[in-house]
């Protein structure tokens, strides 16, 4: 059996990706994937799983809920894809997801969903009404109902969804949309936003959504739309009460322009509701539009810059046996980002105790994410009801772009918002409108190439395309354990294809560039590893921790992390200014920060600034992009190899890790790349796979002088028909695996002659991308090795292999769950190199082209 214990994989960069469940679940768009989780888990566990069926990314998230008032709940979960699909989740009793409907229709990627929202949400025969636009340039709107079957006996139910109408708007496409009941009646409204800059407002009458009005105000995209039912408090306190009557629609619009536009839609079927001279009414003496124009005049905005209309746009609409009349108006301009606005979110509605019953009420709070990188809260003020900042939490520094999204927790105590890369942050408010980071997550946003355990199995280390390479451990408190990322040894200017430890503290990363860089440890990070995991290292490590660096930092324009020592950070808190520094502008490291041992897992501008690695040495003497490197068991040996069309550049580089210098002439047996270099386990043997679809092995050899050189003593040109990817050795080294695109897995053995041989073939469905063995007789008396083999379609299988002899046999142990597993290929496998625990239980880390890295535990 196999169980998951932890998932990185990071959001994606769209303003639609999260969504928050009243029962705690969160949802979060993670490339082809849906993770779930719960932000306010005290153990702060994570990811708990991946929901798989889209086959390209999830542009939106939306939990779709049925009720009236208090009564509401989530049924479901609906997302939306570039695979131009969007999905129906359900989720049995037993806490498991299932695919409830596929919706087909759209020719190009959906962009955007909509399911009803508000204080009144019909369900009559259970049905749900939802709406989706794609970049074709329509609007798809769908009614489902649920099929009655027993979901208690875990039966999957299948949603029966109907396309009921299609909208074509043109060249120009929505990007948000958002649905609600009119007030008093049962009639939807559909409001859109797209790249026209208008709001476009579509009522539903005799089964069609009829476009109704065209607001204009923005004058850039419109990025986020939501919609609220207001809830009269028990007694009018502010100067909002007054414009709002209960049960109308706020509408809040986002756009590229900087600014939030609100709006309102009022029942006036039996007056002027309130708008119009209602509100002035309430104003008298003040020119509250004259106040607003000069305010934008005194902010550098010209005339016909921005339109600010107090119009109440009229129309009416059929509903059961009698017409009813509203009105549509400007109501409010939220001035404060710096740059674009790209969601918007309501504080979710609470239960309000009014004489000693429970009601429905809609707190009058938005929230707003901006690529100015900050979020925003949003309420009116208690006296004069305009709309002011309450709170605003965001990042500081690095080289990103700002907030893609946010939303409320369900009793809006927590922020959630999603980054530019990638991560999810959360703050939680510790006081009033004071809120405190909290622990969040965090991934790559690229495919993951390559992996690897530091030799005591400590933490993790994964390298990838999106130019990072992070850090994973334990963090250990009481009784309770959790994997983080703790750690962002480097962020470089190259994609990042491959990385190999050298020691438990060194690593050589390789990208697409002709140079491989060695890194050290600061020693922060080895105290922080101490007090986040409670392993203490030996004397002799503790002491030469002393003299390694505090940090590093990169300079402008730089691709190498320059290490940052005690006197540094002296000297720079001495000479240190911040008296000119503005908020959300770029930061470096502060003289402390680098000083600083970590007692629970970094928040992402932590990560981002003051994790980084000192880069000590370059190797240079490869002439094309780094693919593969690796390192002796020892240590004092590193092995690398660079892109190839000829022979002559196919040639393995071997440096010795003392003088980092080559150690020997370059090992010559590919025509083509070598995709793969390990050593066996006694650093004797060193085996090379190629895309030339051969594998060979060099045998250690030491001369007179001292001097260590591999010499080549086999090779096989034909060991696969296809590209060979991956290989290993057992823990013994009496044989080694390896995995090709001709879809087989091949153990190889010596006979009497010394010759290798291939004793066992196994024959998949796919390609094999990753095989490893566990580096330990981990069956113990029994004999054998345990196998793990990465497939293309992401499927990870473990096996056991017999030898005895000259014959060997392979049984299939176990698979991974289907539910856990990747979507594309696995680019690589790595087993735990050392005994966990429990007894039994192996640790195998996984990583793929579908951005995530997982971490099994296998008995």
């Amino acid at each position: 059996m196999a169980s998951l214990k932890f998932t990185a994989i990071a959001c994606n960069r769209v303003s639609e990706a999260t969504d928050w469940a009243a029962d705690g679940w969160a949802a979060v768009a993670a490339h082809c994937f849906i993770a779930l989780y719960r932000p306010q888990d005290p153990t702060s566990r994570g990811i708990i799983a991946t929901l798989r069926g889209h086959t390209d990314r999830v542009n939106c998230v939306r939990f779709l809920k049925r009720g009236s008032g208090l009564e509401q709940r989530d049924v479901a979960l609906v997302s939306g894809s570039a695979d131009r699909t969007l999905r129906i989740w359900r989720r049995r009793d037993d806490g498991r997801w299932y695919t409830s409907a596929i919706l087909s229709g759209h020719t190009a990627a959906v962009t955007c969903l909509a399911v009803a929202r508000g204080r009144y949400i019909p369900s009559e025969q259970g049905e749900e009404l939802l709406a989706s636009a794609a970049s074709d340039g329509t609007i798809r709107t769908c009614v489902g109902a649920a099929a009655r079957l027993v979901a208690k006996l875990m039966i999957p139910s299948e949603d029966i969804v109907n396309c009921v109408q299609v909208i074509n708007v043109g060249a120009k496409y929505p990007m948000c949309l958002a649905i609600a009941y009119l007030p008093n009646s049962n009639v939807p409204v559909l409001v859109a936003g797209g790249t026209d800059n208008k709001i476009t407002v579509y009522v539903r009458q005799n089964g069609e959504f009829t476009k109704t009005l065209s607001l204009q105000g923005h004058t850039d995209w419109i990025r986020s739309l939501e919609i609220a039912t207001y809830t009269a408090p028990p007694t009018t306190s502010s100067e909002t009460d007054s414009h709002f009557k209960d049960g109308d629609l706020v509408i809040a619009t986002g756009s590229q322009d900087k600014y939030i536009r609100l709006w309102r839609i009022s029942d006036a079927t039996d007056g002027a509701g309130a708008g119009g001279d209602a509100a002035e009414g309430g104003n008298k003496g003040r020119d509250l539009v004259g106040e607003m124009m000069e305010a934008l005049a005194g902010a550098g905005m010209e005339d016909g810059a921005m339109q600010l209309s107090t119009k109440a746009h009229v129309f009416e609409v059929v509903a059961g046996d009698s017409k009813r009349k509203y009105t549509i108006m400007f109501h409010a301009l939220l001035m404060g980002h710096d740059d674009w606005v790209h969601s918007l979110n309501w504080q979710p509605a609470k239960s309000l105790e009014v004489d000693g019953q429970q009601r429905y009420h809609q707190p009058m709070s938005l929230l707003s994410a901006s690529a100015d990188k900050s979020i925003m809260a949003w309420r009116p003020d208690e006296r004069s009801g305009l709309w002011v900042e309450q709170s605003r939490v965001g990042e500081i520094g690095g080289s990103t772009l700002g907030f893609y999204g946010a939303v409320f927790s369900p009793d809006g105590k927590v922020m959630m918002g999603n980054g530019y890369n990638g991560a999810v942050h959360l703050w939680a408010e510790t006081a009033e409108d004071e809120w405190t980071p909290q622990i969040g997550l965090s991934g790559h946003f690229a495919p993951v190439e390559d992996l690897a355990w530091d030799p005591s199995g400590a933490f993790l280390m994964s390298t990838s395309l999106d130019q990072t390479t992070r850090l994973y451990l334990p963090w250990r408190r009481g009784s309770s354990t959790t994997w983080h990322e703790c750690a962002r040894p480097q962020i470089h200017g190259y994609d990042l294809k491959c990385l190999a430890f050298v020691h438990k503290y060194g690593f050589v990363s390789g990208a697409d560039e002709k140079i491989v860089r060695v890194f050290e440890a600061p020693a922060t990070f080895v105290s922080s590893l101490r007090n986040l995991t409670g392993e203490v290292d030996d004397e002799d490590t503790v002491r030469r921790s002393g003299e390694r660096p505090m940090g590093a930092s990169i300079p402008a324009l730089g691709l190498s992390n320059k290490a940052v020592y005690e006197a540094d950070t002296a000297l720079s808190a001495s000479t240190h200014d911040d008296r000119n520094r503005v908020p959300f502008t770029s930061a470096t490291s502060t003289p402390t920060s680098l000083t600083e041992s970590l007692t629970q897992p970094p928040f992402e501008q932590h990560l981002l600034q003051h994790t980084l690695w000192p880069e000590v040495n370059k190797l240079y003497g490869h002439g094309y992009e780094i693919v593969s490197v690796a390192s002796s068991h020892r240590g004092d040996v590193v092995a690398s190899a660079c892109k190839a069309a000829k022979p002559q550049h196919a040639a393995i580089r071997l440096w010795s890790t003392r003088t980092w210098k080559e150690l020997c002439a370059p090992l010559a047996a590919h025509a083509l790349t070598v995709t793969g270099i390990v050593f066996s386990p006694n650093d004797e043997r060193i085996l090379s796979v190629g895309r030339d679809r051969a594998w060979a092995v060099f045998e250690k050899c030491v001369g007179e002088g001292g001097e260590v050189a591999y010499n080549l003593v086999s090779t096989n040109p034909k060991a696969h028909a296809r590209i060979v990817w991956s290989g290993a050795w057992t823990f013994d080294g009496t044989l080694f695996a390896t995995g090709s695109r001709d879809k087989s897995v091949k153990i190889w053995g010596q006979n009497s002659s010394k010759e290798w041989l291939a004793l066992s073939t196994l024959k998949f469905d796919e390609g094999v991308t990753a095989v490893d063995f566990v580096p330990w007789d981990v069956y113990k008396e029994r004999g054998g090795y345990m196998l793990a083999v990465g497939l293309e379609n992401g499927r990870v299988i473990v096996y056991k292999v017999t030898c005895e002899g000259a014959s060997c046999s392979v049984s299939k142990g176990i698979e991974l769950p289907s539910e856990h597993s990747h979507q594309g290929s696995v680019k690589r496998v790595k087993w735990r190199p050392r005994k966990e625990d429990s007894e039994g239980i192996v640790m195998l880390a996984t990583c793929g082209e579908d951005h995530s890295v997982r971490l099994f535990a296998v008995k």
